[in-house]
């Protein structure tokens, strides 16, 4: 699995989001690297896993799942928070390991 963090070196919201996926990976367990993708064009840090971007409008989220919840880590508009990572990260790894039927 392809994780892969964009960023611009200047915003300091990607040192937060960076600090959110590898506590999900730490605490999963899971045997993934996140490659780190610097980009210059001031864009908010992006969240991709197998090329798709996290936090996208695609993506179906709880609602306001993570302002609702006290123990979620915000960590910036367009990003998860916490939970969602770690059930997002959660179900794309069982999608790849599951055995085939």
């Amino acid at each position: 699995m392809r994780v892969e963090l964009i960023y611009s070196p200047g915003c300091s919201t990607y040192k937060k989001a960076l600090d959110v996926l590898e506590t999900v990976i730490a605490e999963e367990r899971l045997p993934i690297a996140i490659e780190m993708q610097q980009v210059s064009d001031g864009l908010a840090p992006v969240i991709r896993v197998n090329g798709t971007d996290l936090g996208a409008p695609s993506h179906d989220f709880d609602g306001d799942h993570c302002s609702l919840s006290k123990s979620s880590k915000l960590v910036g508009i367009g990003i998860p928070c916490l939970d969602q990572l770690r059930s997002l990260l959660s179900q794309k790894w069982s999608e790849l390991t599951a055995p085939a039927v």
